[in-house]
Formats: C-alpha cells, structure tokens, sequence
C-alpha cells in the first residue's frame, strides 16, 4: 500500500542554497548528479506517497525537552504533500504540495542524507510518519527510553542502589571529631577549597542520601560504618579551633553509626599478604581515585573517596581473616552505579560533544547502519567489524568509539594490534623483566580496566586490531568468560592465572574488534569468540555520496570519480561473483583513494599510482595461482574508458 511507506528528502539543489520555495511553487521535488542508489530510490516513488522535504541539524538550546546539555539531532520538516507522477528518470518527481503545512521540528530519529525511504511497521518509523503526515504530537519518552539515546538524555538522577566512601580523617585531639553532633559517624565536614584553592573535597557533593561511609580515623584503623542521612549542606562555615575556622565548609549528615569491633588495623590490609599485593596490582593497574598509592602509603588530601568494587572485596575479605566476619555493607550489588570522579570534572568537560550525527558526518556508512551498529554494540558489549582491505574499518573505529560515549575523549579509547608473538602476558598480566629481576605487572587490558572500573558512569572502548592475527584462546585465558555482556560485575570476580588481587572486566567497558577478510594466512575465528561477539560486515562504499564528495573536495574531478566507481566496480563485480575462490570478504575498498593526489602529481597520475602500487600488488596475492588474471585486471584499470 502507498501509506505504508513515506519519503523524507532533502530541498537543496547542486549544492546550492534552499529550494524549498522553487520546488513549492513549480510543483516539483528533484535532486542533482544523483548517485546510482539514489536514481533507483527516486525511480521507486510512486504516486500517491506521501513526500516530506527536511532539513537536519543539531541543536543544544531551547529543546521541549531535558537534553541534559547535550545536543540532539533535529529534522525540520519544511513541506509535506503527495506525489502525482514520476517521469522515470531518476532525477524528480512531481507532487501535490499541502500549502498550509506549517514547519515543524521532529527529534532524535533523524537522517542527514538526501533521501530516506521510511516503511511503516517499526515503532520509531510509525511515530514520525503520524507526526510529519497526521499532525501527532512526537512522544519524546518513547525515543528517550531508547537505549541508544536513554545513554545521552536519559536521567542522570543517582541509582536507588547505595554507593560506599571511605573517610580519612584525623580524630585524636580535634574536639569537634572527638564528640558532639560533628564527630566521626554523626557528620562529615570539610572545607571547600584547600589552602592552594583547589577543590579536592568536590567528593563531598557527590554523596547522596543513602550511601555508605568507612571512617578511617587517625591513619590507623577503620573504625566505623556510617549511613548518609542527607546530603552536603554547602552554607556550612568551618568550625571554631579548626585550621579551617570560618571558611565555606561543607557538612553531611549522617546516621545509623556501627563501631567496628574489632575495627580493622590499617596494616593488617596495607601490610599483610595477600591483601597488600592485591591493593598494590589494583593501582598499578590503573584505578585511580584510590585512598592510598602504589607503595602503600596513604594519599595525602584524599579526604574522601569511593569504593570501587574491587577495593571492597579486597577490604571485606582482609576483615574476614582478621575478625572472622564480614564487614557491614560488604554484600552490597556491586553492579550500582557510583558516582563519577569528584577530582576530574573538568576533564569531562573539555571534550567534545560526538554522536550519530558528527560520525555521520565523518563515515561512509548508512545511517540506519551506523545506528544498528551503535545498539548491537551496547546490547553485546563486543563487537567486530569485518571487510575486505580499503572500507576504512581502522578510520570507522574510533568514530563509532566516540559516538558510544557521547563524547570526542581519546583518553577513554585504548588500543592494541594483535600478532602472531601476541600473548596472555602482554594482554592480561605476566611477570616483567625489571632492574633487579621480575615483577608481576598487568597487562594493557588489565589496566584499562581497573581505569574503567574508577570512573563506572562513563563508557569506554578498547579497539584490538587485527583481532584474528593473534593466538586468540592463548591470549584471552580466562577474559573469553569474563568478557561475556552478562558476566559484567564483581559477581563473576576470578583469579587471573598468575596474579592475587581479583579480575572483573566492568560493565562500561565496549570491546571492538577489527578483521580483514581477505587474509587467507588466518585461521578461521574461535566459534566461542563468535559468540561472545557481534559481527557487523563492512562493504565498499564507492557508490556513495560522501565517497563522491571526499574526492571533489581532494580535487579529483567528477569525471574521474565515475571512471573510478566505473573500474573498481566493475573489478569488485568480478571478486564478488568468484565464490569459490574469493567472494565479497575480498572486494576493493573506498579507502584507497581517499587522501586524494599529491601535491606533484596530476590525478591521472595519481589514479596510476593507487593501481599499481596498491590495488594491482592485491590482486596478484588474490589470482596468485592465476597471474594472468591479475595481470588483465590490472591493464583494464589502467584503461580509460
């Protein structure tokens, strides 16, 4: 039926300014140097569909609804009508236009390019075409419950779930600590801003009603357990015969205060096996944020900081050799989120802003690609991308990468290659040649952990390249199950195989796998890892309009961008077709000609010395037992057309 499929264009025309009016007034919508695909599009729109033209940004400010901050995607319908005829030639349609449709702004499910082709049936798809057709209000929840935008825009309220600090504070001569309604387990309090005037009580703003206090008094034990009754009362002043008397100070009230008996003695976790090498391999590991340092000192300033999972099992099973129980709190889901980093905040914010729309901006893929990309990813938390040499699997990685956090912060990426030498020991931890002998040290995913892990509200990835290069089962040992999406907490802690302190890979961190499909010197990927991921094909994309556009804009003129799509088109038809040897996991990429011509050389030039270089040196590698194949391949590119 026609109803059950509606046309969002874009209204520009060659690249020039709005056509909307033009278009309105003759009665028309066309599009200019149309692509292949978009001639076939244009040629399948029949009369009595319904057409709307749009325009897509993004847009910070003055939303209908809380965005938190974050820029959302907005497609502004500027006409809407009815399609009464097509002529077939792949470049316009006529239509019916309403002239008393008046613009209108839809949100979140969004498309940049010039053509979408919307088919009743899908939630989303239904809701925008009863909004841009039947006049529906747009239910932003239904979008905002969406795990794809629930990440950006969803809620930032604190879980219903505790969250656990450990207070260090001296008591022993101070009498506002010693008793009355600031001593330790009725109150914490501290100033603002330290002597130097930097903000490293920030952590007091961050407890929230509910959570859970360790009190680690005089540097010498953990003495208490108290529960927060309300949160940070910033108009508090610093209290008489105090170094910090009359100074803006914070106080958080707490109550329900458990003395520890026996409390437990600071070196009996900071000094005793195996406790202290666990506590010692969680900060070299890299969990930041942690009350004492990698020689098991105590951190000066750190007044107040969060319980990481691991920190705390440590804690609670030092108590149990020590007092022969469990320490209050100790069972508490260790899957609740905390709170981000109090000392870091700036950090997030000098970054920008990145979601579907800047990747799109960026990549070759199809928006409804993309996104698929983007949900299977979240669901799975693994994910490979897998394609011939040239789709741009490497460049597409770390876009994906930044638009899974919301944010362009290569801190948060980590990286690695893959090879044949690859081991378990580079990888997960294994002991290292130092100065004077071996050290047990953490591997890069390790560690990249135990930094996820600190900073839990935040996602991060980890991108391994030529993930099928390496001994697969050598080098993941016990991660192929801890990598799984619901083997993600504390729950599933294990010892790694040669180390002591206990292993979880948290639920913030993404894993991207990147495979090239036409390396035969591979073995065929381990069925468990397939099912541990989710793999996704990347195809050539020389038909597309941004492939078109990244050309033009390197100065390769429009001819020599069709010789190009014409050529290698034609070559990939070949490898395609060729199933018993090849298949479409070795066609040529878009990349190979994306950086455009040197500045010495004219394009023809250029074009000569991809194919001869790059493309033809392929192609013997894949005819290698039919090099005269190779060989006319390569003369037929040379050709001109």
């Amino acid at each position: 039926m026609t109803q059950d499929l509606a046309w969002f264009v874009g209204s520009s025309f060659g690249g020039v300014d709005d056509q909307t009016e033009r278009f309105l007034r003759d009665g028309i919508w066309e599009i200019s140097n149309p692509t292949p695909e978009d001639s076939r599009k244009v040629r399948s729109m029949l009369p009595g569909q319904r057409i709307a033209m749009k325009a897509t940004f993004a847009q910070k400010n003055g939303l209908p609804f809380d965005n938190r901050g974050n820029k959302a995607s907005v497609m502004r319908l500027k006409a809407r009508g009815t399609i009464t005829s097509n002529p077939d030639d792949g470049e316009r349609v006529t239509v019916a236009w309403d002239t008393d449709f008046k613009p209108r702004d839809w949100y979140f499910y969004t498309y940049r390019r010039t053509i979408w082709e919307v088919r009743a049936g899908d939630p989303m798809a239904d809701a925008l075409i009863a909004f841009a057709f039947n006049d529906q209000p747009q239910d932003y929840e239904l979008f905002l419950q969406n795990p794809f935008w629930a990440k950006r825009f969803g809620s930032t309220a604190p879980s219903d779930g505790p969250r656990v600090w450990i207070e260090k504070s001296l008591v022993a001569g101070r009498t506002d600590r010693e008793e009355g309604q600031h001593a330790v387990g009725r109150a914490l309090w501290s100033p603002q801003r330290s002597k130097d005037g930097r903000s490293i009580y920030a952590n007091m703003l961050k407890v929230r009603r509910g959570d859970i206090v360790f009190h680690l008094t005089d540097n010498d034990a953990i003495s208490h357990v108290s529960t927060v009754a309300e949160n940070a009362d910033e108009s508090f002043v610093g209290l008489p015969d105090t170094d910090w008397a009359g100074q803006p100070a914070y106080r958080i009230a707490l109550k329900d205060c458990i003395t520890l008996s026996p409390a437990l003695l600071r070196d009996f976790f900071l000094k005793t096996e195996p406790f202290a090498s666990q506590l010692k391999e969680l900060v070299e590991s890299g969990a930041r944020g942690l009350f004492y340092n990698s020689r098991l000192e105590l951190n000066q300033g750190a007044y107040l900081t969060e319980v990481t999972p691991s920190l705390m099992a440590i804690l609670n099973r030092a108590y149990q050799a020590f007092a022969g129980k469990t320490l209050p709190y100790a069972e508490l889901d260790a899957s609740t989120p905390m709170s981000e980093k109090a000392d870091e905040p700036e950090a997030a914010s000098t970054t920008d802003d990145y979601d579907l729309e800047e990747a799109l901006e960026e990549l070759f893929f199809e928006t409804d690609l993309t996104r698929d990309i983007l949900l299977l990813w979240q669901a799975k938390k693994n994910i490979i991308l897998q394609g011939p040499p040239g789709v741009g699997k490497s460049f597409a990685a770390r876009r994906l990468a930044y638009a899974l956090m919301g944010k362009k912060d290569p801190s948060r990426v980590g990286y690695v290659q893959f090879h044949q030498s690859y081991s378990y020991e580079d990888f997960v931890e294994g002991f290292k040649p130092t100065v004077t002998g071996f050290e047990l040290k953490p591997g890069k995913f390790v560690q990249f952990c135990r930094m996820a892990e600190s900073d839990p509200k935040r996602n991060y990835v980890f991108i391994i390249d030529e993930i099928n290069r390496g001994n697969l089962s050598k080098i993941l040992g016990e991660l192929m199950l801890l990598i799984e999406s619901d083997k993600r907490s504390e729950d599933w802690s294990l010892q790694l195989a040669s180390g002591t302190a206990p292993f979880y890979v948290p639920a913030n961190v993404y894993i991207m796998g990147l495979m090239n499909t036409a390396d035969r010197s591979l073995a065929v990927v381990d069925y468990a890892l397939r099912r541990r991921f989710a793999f996704v094909d990347i195809q050539p994309a020389l038909h597309s309009r941004k492939f078109r556009e990244q050309l033009t804009g390197n100065e390769v003129s429009s001819s020599t961008v069709d010789y190009i799509v014409a050529r290698i088109g034609s070559l990939n038809a070949e490898i395609n077709g060729d199933l018993a040897n090849l298949g479409p996991g070795f066609a040529i990429g878009h990349s190979f000609f994306c950086d455009g011509p040197r500045e010495a050389e004219n394009e023809r030039q250029w074009y000569e010395r991809i194919i001869r270089t790059e493309v033809a040196p392929l192609l013997r590698e894949y005819w290698f037992d039919a090099p005269s194949k190779a060989d006319n391949w390569t003369k037929q590119l040379l050709t001109p057309l």
